[in-house]
Formats: structure tokens, C-alpha cells, sequence
């Protein structure tokens, strides 16, 4: 099995930068990354939602669409391959991106990250979606993104002490000046 035809066989997913070539016409060529949404624009055919496709998929349906203005093959290629690892970022000791494992759920990134105690694991970010993983743990795929925030506990517990300096400094202007 070649290299090439291990290429043209991994499904596009967001956060992919394509190569869009026209066979035999260099000034066709171009650049798109694919968008969160999972589309990527593409001229003279708009947005079209690529995740899942192969390359070769996507070369054949952007020949098809493309047949009026021209009839020449497309070639669509990866401009980069990005490494399977899912990101993990916020209330973790070790933010950053962590190796992916087919399979791996969002409990699982936050235990390789080694998720913090002040985490506030019911309103964490997975894509942007707000995950409670006291009711779900959804499966994750490369490249996925996880924010995890601060409880608001954990949050309180920092404000507090300067909430109540501030009280006391009230209290004791108020007692000082003000009381009659």
C-alpha cells in the first residue's frame, strides 16, 4: 500500500487546510481550510460541508460541480496532516494537546491532562458545546477541542477574600465617620 493511497483515504475534518487544484491550470489553484461547521469555501460553487469526505471524493463532486466552467479534472490534496492528539485547555495541569486513542472520551483526554480539583466538570467546552460530564462523556475525534472552566466555587473562593475587605473597610468607615 503506497503512501498516496494511504492519504487520499483519510477523511477531511475540521481544522484541515486543502489544496484545490485544477488539472493543467495553475491559475485554478488554491488554498481553503476547512471551517468548524465542517465546510470549506470553495469559488464558483460557495460552502460546501466536506467533513467525512476522502480527498478523492471531494475531488470527484468538485469536478461534477465545476463541469460548466470548465472540464477539467480537480485534484484536491491535504495541505497538512495534523497529528492525531485532541487539545485540553483550562483547569488542567498539563494544558495542551494530548495523544488521541480511538474510542477516547472527553473524561479520558481530562484524565491524561490531569484534570484540576477547582474543574467545573458540568459546563465543560467540547467544540464550543457545552458538555456536562455528570450526564454524558461523548466520545472524541482528532482534533476536537476542550476547554474546561473554573467552578464557580473555586471562582467564589478567590473573590471572597476581597469581598470582605472591602466589607470591612465599609464597615469601619461607616462606624468611624458616618455612625452618629
Amino acid at each position: 500500500m503506497t503512501a498516496l493511497f494511504l492519504i487520499s483515504s483519510i477523511a477531511i475534518e475540521r481544522g484541515d487546510v486543502l489544496v484545490v487544484g485544477v488539472f493543467g491550470s495553475e491559475e485554478y489553484s488554491f488554498e481553503t481550510p476547512v471551517l468548524d461547521d465542517c465546510t470549506a469555501f470553495f469559488p464558483l460553487v460557495g460552502n460546501l460541508t466536506v467533513c467525512g469526505m476522502t480527498p478523492d471524493s471531494l475531488s470527484d463532486t468538485l469536478s461534477v460541480l465545476l463541469k460548466p466552467y470548465y472540464d477539467l479534472p480537480v485534484i484536491v490534496t491535504f495541505k497538512n496532516i495534523k497529528p492525531l492528539g485532541v487539545m485540553v485547555l483550562g483547569e488542567v495541569q498539563k494544558p495542551g494537546m494530548v495523544q488521541y486513542v480511538k474510542g477516547m472520551t472527553v473524561a479520558d483526554a481530562l484524565t491524561l491532562a490531569g484534570a484540576m480539583p477547582t474543574a467545573d466538570i458540568s459546563n465543560v467546552s467540547l467544540n464550543g458545546r457545552k458538555v456536562n460530564l455528570t450526564k454524558e462523556n461523548p466520545r472524541l475525534r482528532p482534533g476536537d477541542r476542550i476547554i474546561v472552566p473554573k467552578s464557580f466555587w473555586a471562582s467564589a473562593r478567590e473573590v471572597l477574600p476581597v469581598l470582605m475587605s472591602g466589607l470591612s473597610l465599609g464597615i469601619l468607615v461607616y462606624n468611624t465617620f458616618l455612625k452618629k
